[in-house]
């Protein structure tokens, strides 16, 4: 038995200079639970920019669904304010025994 000898040809090394510039950007990251700590799937979570300190001058940016584990991402600018509401439906067919002590998640 041996070792296999490969002849491999050293390149030049290059030293780069890479500018990086600030960006104002962000995220927003969370986890929709019920009130017994199970994880919320496919919830819709709204991201709204703050116009005015009045609770409905809200503007809609976009919206994001909850994973299998409940979470959420969205890239933000950090220099805005937001607003973030969540909203989960049940259909009818999907049975919910002691307030979701029992959740189905795959109803």
């Amino acid at each position: 038995m041996g070792w296999k000898l490969k002849r491999i040809e050293v390149k030049l090394e290059k030293n780069l200079c890479v500018l990086l510039t600030p960006e104002n950007r962000a995220a927003i990251h969370g986890v929709v639970r019920f009130p017994n700590g199970k994880p919320v799937k496919d919830a819709v979570v709204k991201l709204f920019k703050r116009k005015s300190s009045n609770p409905c001058d809200l503007i809609p940016v976009t919206f994001a669904f909850t994973d299998k584990c409940g979470q959420f991402l969205f890239g933000v600018d950090s220099c805005t304010d937001y607003v973030i509401k969540v909203f989960f439906y049940e259909p009818e067919d999907c049975k919910r025994k002691k307030e979701y002590d029992e959740y189905d998640m795959d109803c």
